[in-house]
Protein backbone atom coordinates (compact mmCIF):
# COMPACT_ATOMS: atom_id res chain seq x y z
CA UNK A 1 0.00 0.00 0.00
CA UNK A 2 3.01 1.76 0.29
CA UNK A 3 2.58 5.04 -1.95
CA UNK A 4 -0.96 4.31 -2.84
CA UNK A 5 -4.07 5.94 -1.45
CA UNK A 6 -6.37 3.56 0.70
CA UNK A 7 -10.26 4.53 0.96
CA UNK A 8 -12.94 3.01 2.55
CA UNK A 9 -16.30 3.14 1.56
CA UNK A 10 -18.92 0.90 3.45
CA UNK A 11 -22.22 0.83 1.26
CA UNK A 12 -25.08 -2.08 2.51
CA UNK A 13 -27.11 -3.26 -0.22
CA UNK A 14 -30.24 -5.86 -0.50
CA UNK A 15 -30.32 -5.75 -4.32
CA UNK A 16 -27.97 -6.76 -7.62
CA UNK A 17 -28.73 -3.65 -8.18
CA UNK A 18 -27.73 -2.10 -5.33
CA UNK A 19 -24.77 -4.21 -5.24
CA UNK A 20 -24.17 -2.90 -9.03
CA UNK A 21 -24.52 1.09 -8.00
CA UNK A 22 -22.27 0.28 -4.98
CA UNK A 23 -19.59 -0.82 -7.17
CA UNK A 24 -19.78 1.76 -9.38
CA UNK A 25 -19.09 4.20 -6.74
CA UNK A 26 -16.07 2.33 -5.23
CA UNK A 27 -14.59 1.67 -8.48
CA UNK A 28 -14.89 5.46 -9.11
CA UNK A 29 -11.76 6.17 -6.37
CA UNK A 30 -9.87 3.51 -8.59
CA UNK A 31 -8.99 1.25 -5.99
CA UNK A 32 -9.95 -2.59 -5.68
CA UNK A 33 -13.54 -3.66 -4.42
CA UNK A 34 -14.49 -5.81 -2.11
CA UNK A 35 -17.97 -7.60 -1.34
CA UNK A 36 -18.82 -9.33 1.50
CA UNK A 37 -21.52 -11.02 3.23
CA UNK A 38 -23.88 -8.91 5.75
CA UNK A 39 -24.18 -10.63 9.18
CA UNK A 40 -26.88 -9.50 10.92
CA UNK A 41 -26.20 -9.76 15.24
CA UNK A 42 -24.65 -8.33 18.06
CA UNK A 43 -21.54 -6.66 17.62
CA UNK A 44 -18.34 -7.24 20.10
CA UNK A 45 -15.10 -6.70 20.59
CA UNK A 46 -11.89 -8.17 22.31
CA UNK A 47 -9.13 -6.50 23.15
CA UNK A 48 -5.77 -8.53 23.48
CA UNK A 49 -2.94 -7.09 25.80
CA UNK A 50 0.37 -9.59 26.43
CA UNK A 51 -1.32 -13.10 26.59
CA UNK A 52 -4.49 -12.43 27.56
CA UNK A 53 -7.80 -11.49 26.37
CA UNK A 54 -9.43 -8.68 28.39
CA UNK A 55 -13.44 -8.63 29.14
CA UNK A 56 -15.31 -8.28 25.45
CA UNK A 57 -17.36 -5.14 24.91
CA UNK A 58 -20.61 -5.13 23.16
CA UNK A 59 -21.67 -2.51 20.55
CA UNK A 60 -24.39 -1.30 20.35
CA UNK A 61 -25.99 1.73 17.85
CA UNK A 62 -29.29 2.77 17.10
CA UNK A 63 -27.80 2.59 13.21
CA UNK A 64 -28.15 0.02 10.94
CA UNK A 65 -24.83 -1.16 11.51
CA UNK A 66 -21.91 0.15 13.73
CA UNK A 67 -20.11 2.10 11.15
CA UNK A 68 -18.19 5.53 11.15
CA UNK A 69 -21.06 7.40 11.88
CA UNK A 70 -21.67 5.33 14.75
CA UNK A 71 -17.76 4.66 15.79
CA UNK A 72 -16.83 8.80 15.78
CA UNK A 73 -19.93 10.96 15.70
CA UNK A 74 -22.65 9.67 17.57
CA UNK A 75 -23.12 10.33 21.34
CA UNK A 76 -25.79 8.00 21.15
CA UNK A 77 -23.60 4.62 20.82
CA UNK A 78 -23.60 2.06 23.40
CA UNK A 79 -20.49 -0.07 24.60
CA UNK A 80 -21.41 -2.40 27.24
CA UNK A 81 -18.96 -4.07 29.31
CA UNK A 82 -19.77 -6.46 30.79
CA UNK A 83 -20.69 -7.45 27.71
CA UNK A 84 -23.90 -9.23 28.30
CA UNK A 85 -23.07 -12.88 27.58
CA UNK A 86 -22.66 -16.24 30.20
CA UNK A 87 -18.90 -16.46 31.19
CA UNK A 88 -18.97 -19.45 29.36
CA UNK A 89 -19.57 -17.69 25.77
CA UNK A 90 -16.74 -14.56 26.41
CA UNK A 91 -14.54 -17.51 27.15
CA UNK A 92 -15.58 -19.16 23.62
CA UNK A 93 -15.15 -15.37 22.15
CA UNK A 94 -11.66 -14.72 24.42
CA UNK A 95 -10.37 -18.08 22.92
CA UNK A 96 -10.65 -17.66 19.52
CA UNK A 97 -9.89 -13.86 19.52
CA UNK A 98 -6.58 -14.61 21.00
CA UNK A 99 -6.42 -17.88 18.07
CA UNK A 100 -6.81 -14.90 15.35
CA UNK A 101 -4.45 -12.75 16.57
CA UNK A 102 -1.43 -14.81 17.18
CA UNK A 103 -2.34 -16.73 13.84
CA UNK A 104 -1.70 -13.56 12.06
CA UNK A 105 1.59 -13.31 14.42
CA UNK A 106 0.27 -10.04 16.17
CA UNK A 107 2.05 -9.59 19.31
CA UNK A 108 1.41 -6.90 22.36
CA UNK A 109 -1.55 -5.70 22.02
CA UNK A 110 -4.33 -5.61 19.74
CA UNK A 111 -8.22 -5.42 19.11
CA UNK A 112 -10.59 -8.70 17.58
CA UNK A 113 -14.13 -7.52 16.11
CA UNK A 114 -17.10 -9.98 16.00
CA UNK A 115 -20.58 -10.40 15.18
CA UNK A 116 -22.55 -12.98 17.18
CA UNK A 117 -25.51 -14.26 14.08
CA UNK A 118 -28.34 -15.83 14.05
CA UNK A 119 -27.53 -19.10 15.08
CA UNK A 120 -25.27 -17.61 18.19
CA UNK A 121 -21.86 -18.37 16.32
CA UNK A 122 -19.43 -15.68 17.09
CA UNK A 123 -18.22 -14.23 12.88
CA UNK A 124 -14.81 -13.05 13.27
CA UNK A 125 -14.84 -9.83 11.42
CA UNK A 126 -10.88 -8.21 11.64
CA UNK A 127 -8.02 -8.02 13.31
CA UNK A 128 -7.02 -4.50 14.61
CA UNK A 129 -3.70 -4.17 14.98
CA UNK A 130 -2.63 -0.89 15.44
CA UNK A 131 -6.29 0.18 17.73
CA UNK A 132 -7.19 3.76 18.99
CA UNK A 133 -5.53 4.60 22.16
CA UNK A 134 -7.35 7.64 23.32
CA UNK A 135 -8.98 7.77 26.51
CA UNK A 136 -12.39 7.32 24.94
CA UNK A 137 -11.31 3.98 22.47
CA UNK A 138 -12.01 0.53 23.41
CA UNK A 139 -9.04 -1.19 24.23
CA UNK A 140 -8.38 1.36 27.30
CA UNK A 141 -12.30 0.79 28.11
CA UNK A 142 -11.48 -2.55 28.25
CA UNK A 143 -8.72 -2.42 30.07
CA UNK A 144 -10.53 0.05 32.74
CA UNK A 145 -13.07 -3.28 32.84
CA UNK A 146 -10.01 -5.25 34.05
CA UNK A 147 -9.02 -2.44 36.78
CA UNK A 148 -5.75 -1.11 34.40
CA UNK A 149 -5.60 2.35 34.03
CA UNK A 150 -4.70 4.25 30.95
CA UNK A 151 -1.41 5.05 32.13
CA UNK A 152 -0.79 1.39 33.38
CA UNK A 153 -2.01 0.28 30.15
CA UNK A 154 0.53 2.13 27.89
CA UNK A 155 3.42 0.60 30.52
CA UNK A 156 2.19 -2.58 30.02
CA UNK A 157 2.04 -1.96 25.85
CA UNK A 158 5.69 -0.11 26.50
CA UNK A 159 7.19 -2.97 27.75
CA UNK A 160 5.35 -5.55 25.33
CA UNK A 161 7.68 -3.49 22.93
CA UNK A 162 10.78 -3.58 25.14
CA UNK A 163 10.81 0.39 25.04
CA UNK A 164 10.27 0.75 28.82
Amino acid sequence: FFGRRLVALLKKVDSANGLEQAYKLASQYGTSVIAEQFIQGAEYTVAILGERALPAIRLETDNEFYDYEAKYLSDQTRYLCPCGLSSEEENQMAKLAMRAFKSLGCEVWGRVDFIRDSVGQFQLLEVNTVPGMTSHSLVPMAAQASGINFEQLVLEILRGCDVA
